[in-house]
Formats: structure tokens, sequence, C-alpha cells
């Protein structure tokens, strides 16, 4: 009987020959978790969009692209994978032209509705279905084929950008820093998945060398006179681009209602801003990564682990989780990174510790 709803639960068939040598596995020791799969298909394949900084040295550029060109055998085939650079500028490559490389690009020091990104790549709003995982993407003329296929159906065409990837060429002068638009690209990212696959599993892996100098999200301006905040200023309150950086990376909470994630990869001596995108990882439960360099066997290790599979072949990572409490116990709240699903239930109670209020 359940201890929590009083109910009488019958047994699986296969108890009928338990014994005290013949223990079912739930019951032995060794195992303290159970997992079940189910026979129901995924809805959808998961995606992966890579965000990459081309402000880097030429020595850190190509070890991340041999790093991504790595990932891309490592994710299944029936995956969707993008892909979006960024430097002065944020450019959405579209893998789905063939015939030569192809991009739009967004300036980094404009703040982009998302209307504006939804025009400005052509995604129309109309609610398609989403293929069956291990089937290919069916054949469109616009919206999410343009930038998001499957990895068997684009890895060419993706491998020959990522090889042709160089510096960014915008000219900087000897007393000031390479511009990044870390806040347009993210927020351009952010935009492309919840218009192309919103409520689906979806992982959005940003790549930075260094902190966002231009545009919405900034943490230092680009003249090296300006040293980055340190940790007195924040203690005194005296960032001066904090409190409007930390707003603009809010767009996490529009992240997490999606069910998506960001991961964030982080190849700098110096700091990258970590502070004020600090929203991204703890309200989607992601991965934070940082490391000297792209070059490092810490990033490279720790990155291609993020694709680990099972004995079955399948990734061991989650998309989209939803955890809900069903009990007659008064649950305070959760201690983990996570955001509240707003549900009210008899198991919630007064008294708020972590994420409260709410049974999901």
């Amino acid at each position: 009987i359940c201890p929590f709803f009083l109910i009488r639960n019958p047994f699986p068939p296969h108890y009928k020959d338990i014994s005290n040598t013949n223990l079912p596995a739930e019951l032995l020791p060794k195992y303290t978790t159970l997992e079940y799969m189910l026979s129901r298909p995924a809805q959808a394949p998961p995606v992966f969009l890579f965000v990459v900084n081309t402000c880097l040295d030429a020595d850190d550029l190509k070890a991340l692209h041999d790093a991504l060109v790595v990932s891309l055998s490592l994710i299944p085939p029936y995956a969707l994978v993008g892909l979006i650079t960024f430097s002065t500028m944020t450019q959405v490559h579209e893998l789905g032209y063939a015939e030569c490389s192809k991009s739009y690009v967004f300036h980094g020091s404009k703040e982009y509705t998302q209307k504006q990104i939804q025009d400005m790549l052509g995604l129309s709003t109309t609610t398609r279905a989403a293929p069956r995982a291990g089937q290919p993407m069916p054949q469109q003329s616009f919206g999410a084929a343009h930038f998001l296929l499957p990895v068997q159906q684009c890895e060419f065409q993706l491998t020959g950008i990522l090889e042709a990837l160089t510096r960014d060429p915008w000219p900087v002068a000897n007393d000031k820093r390479a511009l990044r638009c870390t806040g347009v690209a993210i927020s351009v990212a952010v935009g492309l998945l919840e218009m192309t696959f919103p409520n689906m599993g979806a992982c959005i892996m940003v790549f930075v060398g260094g902190p966002a100098m231009e545009g919405p999200g900034m943490v230092v301006s680009n003249k090296l006179k300006e040293p980055i905040r340190s940790h007195h200023n924040i203690e005194w309150d005296s960032v001066k681009h904090y409190k409007h950086a930390v707003k603009v990376f809010l767009l996490a909470k529009r992240v997490s209602n999606n069910g998506h994630a960001v991961d964030l990869f982080a190849g700098c001596l110096d700091q990258v801003g970590l502070l004020e995108m600090k929203s991204l990882p703890n309200s989607t439960n992601s991965v934070i990564v940082l490391s000297d360099s792209f070059a490092t066997s810490i990033f490279k290790q720790s990155f291609l682990r993020m694709f680990n599979k099972d004995d079955q072949d399948f990734l061991q990572m989650g998309f989209n989780a939803m955890f809900n409490i069903q009990a007659k116990l008064k649950v305070s709240g959760l201690i983990r990174h996570a955001i509240s699903a707003g549900k009210k239930s008899a198991c919630v109670d007064e008294t708020e510790i972590g994420i409260g209020q709410t049974s999901a």
C-alpha cells in the first residue's frame, strides 16, 4: 500500500518468482536509481545551436574549430544543428543554402526585439509539426530549415563554414579592445529557437573569448584605459555597466519557459562577464566551463563529454524536463537551478525555501 496516497498497487508480474536468491534489481543495494525507458518515441529530435565568438587568437580559434568538428561526429545524425558567429557583428549562418556560404548579419550595437529578429530571419509564425527522432526533417524552403538541419544533411556544409572561420577582420587600435557583441548573439539565438522550436528540447552552446564590449549586455568598454570591474566595485555597487547588462540577460526566463538551455564555455585568462550572465545557467540548469584557452585539455574534454552516450547509444543528457511533486507532505521549495511553473496544489507549504510556492 502506498504510504502517501493509501492506494493498493499490484506488484509487477516478475515478482512472482521473488526469493532471497532471486531479487529484482530495485531491491539490490548497488542499484539506487530507477530509470524508465518509454516505448513512445521522442516528439522531436534534440537541437544544438553553436554560438561562436571569433575574437580569438589564431591558435584558440583553430582549437575551437577542431573541437566543434569532432562534436559533429558525436551528435546523433538525426539531431538538428545550427551556427551563429559573432564579434563586431552577429552572423546567423544559413546551412540550408548549399551553393555558397550565406549568413544574416545583425549589428552588434543594436538591441533587437523578438519581432525584429523574426522578420529579419524570415521566420514563419505558423506552427509546423516537428519530425520524430530518427526521421529527417521535411524539406522546406523557408523557416527553420534555413538555419537548423539534421547533422547527416548539413555536416559537410557546416564543416566547411567552420574551417573557413577567421579572426574578426575589423581593425583594432592599439589602445582599444576587439569588439564583442555577446548580448546580441545570445538574443538572436534565443529568438531563433523560440520561433522555430518552442517548448521542445534545445541547447544553445555559447563559446566566448572575453567579456562583451559592445551593444546590450556590455560589461566593459573597448577602451583599454577602462579596466574591467573588480570584486570591490561589485561590492560597493559602483559598476558602470552592471545593472543594464543584468537586465539584458534576464531573457533567461524566456529561454527556460521554452524548455531550452544555454551552456557557457569560456576560453580566456581574464573575466568574461559571467556575473552578468549568471541568470542564464541558473534558470536553465545548464553547464559552465571556464578555461584559460580553448586549446586546453580542460575545455576539450569537458565539451566533448557533453555528448557521452549510454549503452543504447542515446545521449546522456536531458531536455525540457519538468519536475512535479505529488504527495500529502508539505513542500517548502526546491534548492536547485530551475524556475517555478507557478503550479499551486495542496502540497505547497506557506514557508518558502529556495524556489517555493509551487509544486512544479
